[in-house]
Parts: C-alpha cells; sequence; structure tokens
C-alpha cells in the first residue's frame, strides 16, 4: 500500500473486467499511442488470461489510477501500458507497479525484461532510464497483423 494524504493506494491484480477504466485511464496518457486492434478488449483479455500474475492495477478511493501489463513467453519478460493518472504522479506508484512485475518475473525465472515505450514519448523514455532501463539502438520493431 501506498498512502496519500490519508489516502490508501492499493495494488492488486488485473482482471478483464477492469478494462474499461483501463482503457480510460490509457486514452488520457500522452505516449500510449493506442491501436484499435492491440489495445482492444479481446487482445487485452488475452493478455491478461495468458500473464494473470504480471498485469496489476492500482486504485485510490475505488478509482483505478494505475495500471501495468507484463507478460513472458517463457524465456524474457515485457512490460506493457504502464500508465499512472495524472494527479497520482510523482508518488511512487509506477515505481511500485514495475518492481511487482519485476519481482513476479523473477519468482518464475526470468532475468530479462523489456519495456515498450514509443519515440515521442520522452517522459517515458526518462521514466524508465531512472529505474536503469537500458535503451536498444540497435534494435528497430516491426509488426504485422495476422
Amino acid at each position: 500500500m501506498i498512502k496519500k494524504a490519508n489516502e490508501l493506494v492499493g495494488i492488486r491484480k488485473m482482471t478483464v473486467t477492469d478494462y474499461p477504466d483501463a482503457y480510460a485511464l490509457w486514452k488520457v496518457t500522452p505516449g500510449m499511442n493506442l491501436r484499435e486492434f492491440d489495445d482492444s478488449f479481446k487482445e487485452i483479455s488475452r493478455l491478461i488470461q495468458f500473464n494473470p500474475d504480471f498485469c496489476f492495477v492500482a486504485e485510490q478511493n475505488h478509482q483505478l489510477i494505475g495500471t501495468i501489463l507484463g507478460a513472458t513467453d517463457g524465456r524474457r519478460g515485457r512490460i506493457y501500458h504502464l500508465a499512472v493518472a495524472k494527479t497520482a504522479q510523482r508518488q511512487g506508484i509506477g515505481t511500485k507497479l514495475v518492481n511487482l512485475v519485476i519481482e513476479r518475473l523473477r519468482e518464475v525465472g526470468i532475468s530479462k525484461i523489456s519495456a515498450t515505450v514509443m519515440k515521442h514519448n520522452h517522459a517515458g523514455a526518462a521514466f524508465w532510464q531512472k529505474l536503469k532501463f537500458s535503451e536498444r539502438l540497435e534494435i528497430e520493431t516491426f509488426t504485422k497483423i495476422i
């Protein structure tokens, strides 16, 4: 639990029923770059179904104020959609969410993780660098919807 002005912030596993509130948060979070296919209820539900122990939400006063989607293919871990409501930023919530995913991935033997940050998301890049994530300049990502 994180405490802010006598209001506790709780963190729990994300469920598919959190999707509407999570999507609403993502829509107002700069740098998220939502895509209709990737961020649909169907696709996010699939991610949660395959990775139920790595996806979390933060709540305060019964309001969703943070999300993180963690995933693994059994070899490496990935972090997607870390978002904290603007009114709740700079309180350690994002860092706590990241550390929780890292802890859970370590528990299943994952020792390398990455986070996706859009090129124009300078605040996001600064956050990950602050947490000692290294930028990989030699990698370009290509995607295809099949």
